[in-house]
């Protein structure tokens, strides 16, 4: 039986789901100047394709890696998978033994098919367990423990590791602790936890702002075989990990143009990161826009328009990429996904601009 597809796009934009040590980049003082204004770079689809659609009940996601789309939410829905050419491929719920109550926080396909699941477990006493669980065609395969480490962000680098980006809570789970513990953890299901980076003491969110952000999709998170990319307007920072050489570089990123906000992110093979955005809403004059986040001779991350225009319902809502094309979603009322490629700016002689 496959799982309908149309709300697992729509709920996409709503769904409310570099130094190794020593202080993180200060938040940049610039402000946002203008807004862009015209199209410099998204090429006409090369491919497209209809998913089933999604019984809309307002408790899906999609996730799109490693040529599979991933749907996903939270309590006994169940996780289903499909290939690039909608195919239905498996569809099975998330079952711990003794949980009374599961929360999904995110969840990404692995290059094998499976998909890799942030997850808290609840008893019927209220005792609950942070899990990171692979599951597949025959249910929950394996998974790695890691409370009191709250994975808010996760994502496979290949069939032998995953990483995930977080925040430790505290015994009654009410507050994030501070102080001194790692955010970036990469886990071997076989082995645990392997390395981790990016200390929590160095992350800084304005007073008052969770460092996982208030807004959905303000924290990003995508990795390929070389990379982990983190994107995080709660901390203004982006940062981008090594997997080669154990490395974190971190950059202070600009503020976004006023009045965007995040609905998704993608990070291409040659390890450009994209990111789509949605200003206005549901409101008539909405504007929707694909940024490139590049980081400029000062060492500042900053948006470079690849388009923007009109959302008339039909905002651009980024779920990963294929090689070097974006793979997106418009409009609330289609399942259609679509596959672009992005001209070069650098080749165009578009310096990056710092709205």
């Amino acid at each position: 039986m496959r799982t309908k597809y149309l709300a697992a796009i729509f709920l996409l934009a709503i769904y409310s789901l570099g130094q190794s040590q020593g202080a993180g980049p200060a938040p940049p003082s610039n402000a946002s100047v203008q807004q862009p204004v015209v199209s410099i770079g998204l090429a006409s689809p090369e491919y497209q394709e209809d998913f089933p659609p999604v019984v809309a009940d307002g408790h899906h996601a999609v996730s799109w890696n490693k040529g599979y789309l991933l749907s996903f939410g939270n309590g006994s829905r169940p996780i289903a998978l499909y290939d690039k050419t909608g195919k239905w491929l498996f569809e099975t719920p998330l079952t711990f033994e003794g949980a009374a109550r599961i929360f999904v926080q995110d969840a990404s396909p692995s290059m094998s098919g499976r998909a890799i699941v942030a997850v808290s477990a609840v008893n019927n006493e209220g005792a609950a367990a942070d899990l990171i669980a692979e599951v597949g065609n025959d249910g929950i395969r394996r998974f790695i423990r890691t409370s009191p480490f709250y994975p808010f962000r996760v994502c496979a680098t290949d069939d032998r590791t995953v990483w995930a980006y977080g925040k430790e809570l505290t015994q009654d789970r009410n507050a994030d602790p501070h102080g001194h513990y790692p955010m970036l953890r990469e886990y071997s299901f076989e082995k645990g936890q392997l390395r981790s980076e990016v200390d929590r003491i160095t992350a800084r969110a304005p007073k008052g702002v969770a460092v996982d952000g208030g807004i959905p999709y303000d924290v990003q998170m995508r990795c390929d075989s070389k990379r982990v990319v983190i994107l995080s307007i709660p901390t203004s920072e982006l940062m981008e990990y090594d997997l080669g050489s154990s490395r974190v570089d971190r950059w202070p990123l600009a503020l976004l143009p006023d009045g965007f906000h995040l609905t998704g992110a993608a990070l291409t093979d040659s390890g450009k990161i994209y990111v789509s955005a949605l200003h206005g809403a549901a409101k008539p004059q909405a504007q929707t826009a694909i940024f490139q986040v590049s980081v400029n001779s000062s060492g500042t991350a900053v948006w470079v328009p690849v388009t923007i225009g009109p959302a008339e319902g039909k905002w651009y809502v980024l779920l990963g990429s294929d090689g070097e094309n974006l793979v997106y979603a418009r409009g609330l009322q289609s399942p259609t996904l679509f596959w672009s490629k992005t001209n070069s700016v650098a080749a165009m002689g578009i310096a990056p601009t710092n709205f």
